[in-house]
């Protein structure tokens, strides 16, 4: 889990929204925390409150009833708009203002706040080679327009960044991008998580995103009951109920591999010398068991030669990946690494 000491949590304290005119809750009673520096993904199927939760958080809408909590602090203790202004918002699409060049949808919140011409010049230009565009004067001038949609997100996740708010809450981001694009963002999300340590609550409607990028996932049921709040691997092993395996789906056991990378497996004394002229397929030691399994499935092969950085570390074998040993994948900081 990624910890940051000025981190700020979000607690729930049985939060509910009831829109006028609804037979039930969009949200019931939810209880639930999200720890300083933790990412947590909200899922479940339409009806489940995913947003509406989301929602609650930055006062787009208003609780019924219940309470919420950033740090400790009631978000009805301060207004609205000074508690926007402490919370990044990333969606899907961007959201960017498309008459605005970059240097200004960026700049858009600091300016808000008053902050001077010089820092929000060196802010930006931070963020900027923190999501990965640069040299960075190529991109301050340009318009959404003339942005292709993954580097529209990059440029959404800067701006939500750019006034350093210790809470990030981010609302289905990558689900316009193709999904070449949508593995390369995400990837490029969980190492900007990593460096700078926001509390973040993320939506989204896809499992195998949040498998990959949470902490923990809460799993909502229509009506919005909480089902289960629980690290991806115990969601994975111990679903609490019937709906939580069922929305897991039937290949809940292939979702496990994704758990777990290639080099937590592998052995020193694993090398075959016979594995290159047996037509086993190289993968690096930072590809997930699922992904190693998908290669070595395809290559009609027994196994997989393992390497990093250049190094041959061993060899893995088709029972390897499909049953790793029980200790493996319980480091979601290895994985990510």
């Amino acid at each position: 889990m990624t910890q940051d000491s000025t981190g700020t949590s979000i607690t729930f304290d049985r939060a509910t929204k009831i829109y006028p005119g609804a037979a039930s809750p969009a949200l019931d009673e939810l209880n639930l925390e999200v720890e300083a520096g933790e990412l947590v993904c909200l899922v479940g199927p339409s009806g489940g409150g995913k947003t509406t939760a989301l929602q609650l958080v930055n006062r787009i809408v208003d609780l019924s009833s219940g309470d919420i909590r950033i740090g400790g602090r009631s978000i009805t203790d301060q207004s609205a708009i000074e508690l926007r202004r402490t919370i990044g918002y990333a969606i899907q699409q961007s959201g960017l203002f498309p008459h605005y060049t970059v240097a200004d949808n960026i700049a858009t919140v600091p300016v808000i706040l008053g902050w001077d011409k010089e820092r929000i010049r060196t802010r930006t230009a931070e963020l900027l080679e923190l999501v990965g565009l640069s040299p960075v004067e190529t991109w301050l001038p340009r318009y959404p327009a003339q942005l292709s949609g993954g580097q529209q997100q990059r440029v959404g996740i800067a701006r939500a960044l750019a006034a350093d708010p210790p809470v990030m809450l981010m609302d289905e981001p990558f689900g316009a991008l193709d999904p070449i694009t949508r593995v390369t963002v995400q990837e490029e999300f969980l190492a900007i998580h990593r460096a700078v340590g926001k509390t973040t609550l993320f939506v989204t409607h896809d499992i195998d995103e949040a498998i990959k990028m949470a902490d923990r996932i809460a799993i909502l049921k229509p009506g919005g009951k909480l089902a289960q709040f629980d690290t991806p691997e115990q969601v994975l092993s111990n679903p609490a109920d019937d709906f939580v395996a069922e929305f897991l789906g039937a290949e809940r056991g292939l979702k496990r591999l994704a758990l777990t990378t290639v080099g937590e497996i592998v052995t020193a004394d694993s090398v075959r010398t016979d594995a290159e002229d047996a037509g086993w397929p190289d993968v690096e030691a930072t590809m997930t068991l699922r992904e190693a399994l998908s290669l070595v499935s395809a290559a009609g092969a027994e196994g997989a030669v393992v390497n990093s950085g250049g190094s041959r570390l061993g060899e893995v074998s088709l029972h390897d990946l499909i049953a790793p040993p029980a200790s493996a994948g319980g480091d979601r900081e290895g994985l990510r690494a």
